[in-house]
């Protein structure tokens, strides 16, 4: 349990998240399920029973960033976490719930965590995979190889996690950016090693906005990256409106634009 005197001396969290847990400590210590859902994981529930784990990102709770690469991808501000019901208060207590009590209590979060997971592969079997990073970032190694008959995946946008990774239960596929020409440059070099990539384009799709490029693998469709092969795959903008993304194309951004797009595919084409 979490106590108000662990809350007050720690240093794993920042000030206004120690207030929000010793305003909300009842709601803390509860044994609320630290594993969901969403509309997109669902839809490929016809070839895989994916949940989901949502934490608060970077240093939104954490006083160190749970996303290592949070800076250099620029996305910080435009993480998945503000969209659709995660931005919803409900979700966003729930994302901090968790993120706190895996900053402070990490010994009952991961037995709580291997316990859900052991109820769902119970229940689904071999079906059954395993999102940890839904927001955030973090280094799951370890856990990961604790449970090796459970398929777990993640997007991570620390090259070096892609590359090192041994884990044959653990599929891990890199999140490019266009936020700078050094995180262009990193996305090439992701494609061109022969990575799986996900880049996000600037555009919902709607009437007046870009498509996203047919050669690029539609991530869309479902979130089981790993059933797919290596190379580029193209997800839209998710939860913004069509002005917020006009205001992106003209500004650095984590989002591609046809412009972006043709950097990284220059990029690539030479080698």
């Amino acid at each position: 349990m979490i106590t108000k005197q662990t809350i007050q001396t720690t240093t794993a969290i920042n000030d206004t998240s120690k207030q929000w847990a010793l305003d909300n400590l009842e709601y803390l210590n509860s044994n609320n399920k630290l594993l969901g859902s969403s509309l997109k994981v669902e839809k490929g529930r016809d070839k895989a029973y994916t949940v989901v784990m949502y934490l608060q990102p970077a240093d939104k709770v954490a006083s160190k960033t749970l996303c290592a690469g949070a800076k250099l991808a620029g996305c910080k501000n435009e993480c998945l976490i503000s969209s659709g019901m995660l931005g919803m208060t409900t979700g966003q207590r729930a994302a901090t719930r968790r993120t706190i009590l895996f900053l402070l209590d990490t010994d009952t979060f991961y037995d709580r965590l291997r316990s859900e997971i052991a109820r769902e592969y119970k229940k689904h079997g071999d079906k059954l995979a395993v999102r940890l990073n839904g927001t955030s970032d973090i280094d799951f190694n370890a856990f990961v190889a604790s449970m090796p008959d459970v398929r777990f995946y993640d997007y991570t946008k620390v090259w070096a996690r892609v590359t090192k990774n041994k884990l044959s239960n653990y599929d891990l596929t890199y999140s490019g950016s266009a936020f700078s020409s050094k995180a262009i440059a990193m996305t090439a070099r992701a494609v061109t090693a022969g990575a799986r990539v996900a880049i996000a384009f600037n555009t919902g799709e709607r009437k007046g906005e870009f498509k996203i490029p047919l050669s690029v693998a539609d991530f869309d469709t479902t979130d089981l990256r790993f059933l797919d092969k290596p190379g580029l795959g193209g997800l839209k903008y998710k939860g913004g409106s069509i002005k917020t993304r006009q205001a992106n194309a003209i500004r650095d951004s984590f989002f591609f634009t046809p412009s972006t797009y043709n950097q990284l595919t220059n990029i690539i084409a030479r080698g």
